[in-house]
């Protein structure tokens, strides 16, 4: 969904993806790296979940 939804936002923009799968903690990550976006960090959310910020860079 992250990459349907990336090019919405203004460049230089962060976007926050909400997510409770244990496999975007790398993914996420990955995809930035691979696609030249910033990865900015994440938060966990408990009970179970994650926050991951991602900065478009084009």
């Amino acid at each position: 969904m992250l990459a349907e939804r990336i090019n919405e936002v203004p460049l230089g923009a962060v976007i926050t993806v909400l997510a409770d799968d244990p496999a975007a903690y790398t993914d996420i990550p990955a995809w930035c790296r691979l696609k030249s976006h910033q990865f900015v960090g994440s938060l966990e959310i408990k009970p179970r979940g994650w926050a991951f910020n991602v900065r478009r860079s084009y």
